[in-house]
């Protein structure tokens, strides 16, 4: 493997030099005062100098894409820029994954030997016996999170805690209550049904594949429990993007199957969910694939995301959607998007032989599009 080739990996599978880079590039989008957006904690109406790490967590609580068409289309554009972030540090960064099939603390590396990865040296504390569940370092002294504030500068465990919910202030805790075990026996333990990859990957339409994909996702939240657990704080914790990014490549693998090359068309590859628009209000919004992805397009488009709250600088007074001569990697777009409809390079046999399992080719890779959108 080449470190710096632009490839998203198995995280047990790289060096522990490449863990590393990534664990630091992490530290210092929260650490580095080069890494905060415009403006200061207090400005009005909408608060300015959160680090580039904070911002994601302010990102996802101002949406609320989980449930509906665009789960899979905005969390690979959130990926996608915070891979961007991270490269701004290290420019041989890849966000690379977690494959959920095994135990984080006994994770096979290339030659099969077991790789805890919540240790101090990469993502910290995951047992709920050890520390009462903090994840400690190597994120409590980077300020990811502050047991012991002062004054009201903290973020609450209750994420409607409206007087402690400034983007600017770190959390007052980042926990962690994983089981012994794999993802799998927890998900069954608990009655809920775990989808395989193949299983994920064998389906034939959109649809079928992005609620099988979601169901375990949620189960994963759970698993690692916790801050991470909770919908509404999850992005406090670095590991997320570690499950997002093999969320990603499940649906990268999906559309990268032979036989199916009109899973790369944005015309094609939603199937029937190609025209949906957002229904619901408040935080029983279902996002839909026409609709723009927010907070990056703004608030103020009809087409936007309803009830999607402002976030800078996507908002007064930067507005940068709406420079794109200032700023062209900034304009407004939806999951129909050709950056959104094409999957970034992952290192599995997925994507390097084209399959995993056999595909009902005479279906899933139809040329007839009533057989596609059904």
């Amino acid at each position: 493997m080449t470190l710096g080739d632009g490839i998203r990996r198995n995280i047990a599978k790289v060096s522990s030099d490449e863990r590393s880079i990534l664990k630091k590039a992490f530290l210092a989008l929260n650490t580095d005062q080069n890494f905060r957006y415009p403006g200061k904690r207090d400005d009005k109406p909408f608060t300015g100098g959160v680090t580039y790490w904070f911002k994601q967590d302010e990102i996802h609580q101002a949406t609320h894409v989980h449930g509906g068409p665009a789960f899979l289309t905005w969390h690979r554009e959130l990926c996608n820029r915070f891979e961007k972030l991270l490269r701004k540090y290290d420019r041989r960064v890849s966000l690379h994954y977690w494959d959920w099939t095994t135990d984080p603390n006994a994770a096979p590396d290339e030659k099969g030997n077991p790789v805890k990865l919540f240790t101090e040296d990469f993502m910290g504390n995951s047992d709920a016996n050890v520390d009462d569940g903090y994840a400690g370092e190597p994120w409590l002294d980077a300020n990811f999170y502050n047991p012991s504030p002062q004054d009201d500068y903290y973020r609450a465990v209750d994420p409607f805690d409206t007087e402690h919910s400034n983007p600017f202030d770190p959390p007052i805790e980042l926990k962690r209550t994983k089981p012994p075990g794999t993802l799998e026996s927890f998900a069954r333990s608990q009655g809920r049904r775990f989808y395989s990859d193949g299983e994920i990957i064998n389906s034939c339409t959109y649809p079928e594949m992005r609620t099988k994909l979601e169901q375990v996702h949620n189960s994963a939240h759970m698993y690692i429990g916790g801050t991470i657990g909770d919908p509404h704080t999850s992005f406090r914790d670095p590991f997320v993007f570690l499950i997002h990014s093999n969320v990603d490549r499940l649906f990268a693998a999906w559309q990268l199957q032979v036989g199916c090359k009109w899973r790369l068309d944005p015309k094609y590859v939603y199937g029937a969910e190609i025209n949906s628009l957002s229904m619901g209000t408040g935080h029983h919004v279902s996002v839909g694939l026409q609709t723009l992805l927010s907070p990056w397009s703004g608030f103020d488009d009809p087409d936007a995301e309803p009830g999607v709250k402002d976030v800078r600088p996507w908002a007064s007074p930067e507005n940068w959607h709406k420079h794109p001569d200032l700023y062209p990697d900034e304009g407004s777009k939806n999951s129909i998007d050709i950056s959104v409809v094409t999957p970034p390079k992952y290192d599995d046999r997925y994507h390097n032989e084209g399959q995993l399992v056999k595909v009902a080719v005479n279906l899933c890779g139809s040329t007839d599009e009533s057989l596609r959108v059904r």
